[in-house]
């Protein structure tokens, strides 16, 4: 762990490399079994790695070169900090294979420690996500970045949501004032989550997300992943295309790629601190 620069971490980080695990009542076995099984899927479902890669250029391209620290929050599988050297890995659950056990709420950093946080599909699980923002506001140095890939609710994703996934979807829910989740609560489970939460936020509600946080702006939206992330069955679920139509499907992407409002199932974002 000495490598990777633990001392950025609080007093009241957990290191769970280490042995220490976690307190807050963050629940262990159970939990750890399922980011277990979705390893599995990922080291035998090549087009989900392959998507999930191309998340992770797009992060890696996008990153901020300030001075700092880069963290992934929600690291239990398929994580970038995996493919990337020296990225600080953290996830709520305590995992074996993970530098820290950490609360996105309640971030173990110092304060303008980090360059970069770095989140897949893990907004829509932060039970408040104005915490986690507040929070990004204090630990990001100046320049300093958040980096999101997360679920993007269309017309057509809307449906898929809502009647074929497992988490569910609100869109009355209000992220900026009271998620709606009780993850991180003695008892909770921290796989409960509103996957409408990043268009709310970032489409509905960005006037308000940058009236509340005037030290971050959004400085990229971007709408994708509109057949072959639904067709891939994800973590969860048996893909439903077979490979030899994946280059068919990439190109019908691209045709696609001006409707993305409509269509697009993921959206890829970048919240940036403002400089000093």
């Amino acid at each position: 762990m000495a490598e990777k620069d633990l001392g950025i971490l609080t007093n009241s980080a957990v290191s769970v490399g280490s042995t220490r695990l976690a307190s807050d009542g963050m629940r262990a076995d159970p939990d750890r079994a399922r980011l277990s099984r979705r390893q599995e899927a990922w080291d035998r479902r090549p087009l989900l790695r392959e998507i999930y890669h191309r998340y992770h250029q797009m992060i890696s391209t996008a990153r901020s070169t300030v001075a700092g620290k880069d963290v992934e929050l929600g690291a239990g599988h398929g994580s970038f900090a995996q493919s990337v050297p020296g990225v600080l890995s953290c996830d709520i659950i305590p995992c074996p294979w993970l530098d820290c056990a950490a609360d996105a709420a309640r971030l173990p950093f110092r304060a303008g420690c980090l360059a970069n946080l770095i989140m897949v599909d893990v907004l829509h699980h932060i039970a408040r996500p104005a915490d986690f923002f507040a929070e990004a506001a204090r630990t990001l140095a100046p320049g300093g970045r958040v980096l999101l890939v997360e679920p993007y609710t269309s017309p057509a994703s809307w449906i898929a949501w809502r009647f074929f996934h497992e988490e569910r979807i609100d869109l009355a829910a209000q992220p900026l004032e009271d998620g709606g989740l009780e993850v991180g609560l003695p008892g909770s489970d921290p796989w409960d989550a509103n996957i409408a939460v990043p268009t709310i936020l970032f489409w509905r509600q960005l006037r308000a997300f940058h009236a509340r946080f005037p030290n971050l702006s959004v400085i990229r939206r971007n709408r994708f992943d509109l057949l072959l992330y639904p067709l891939s069955g994800g973590f969860e679920r048996r893909p439903l295309v077979p490979s030899p139509l994946v280059p068919l499907l990439r190109a019908g992407e691209r045709a696609l790629r001006p409707l993305s409002g409509l269509l697009a199932f993921r959206c890829f974002i970048v919240v940036e601190k403002a400089p000093s």
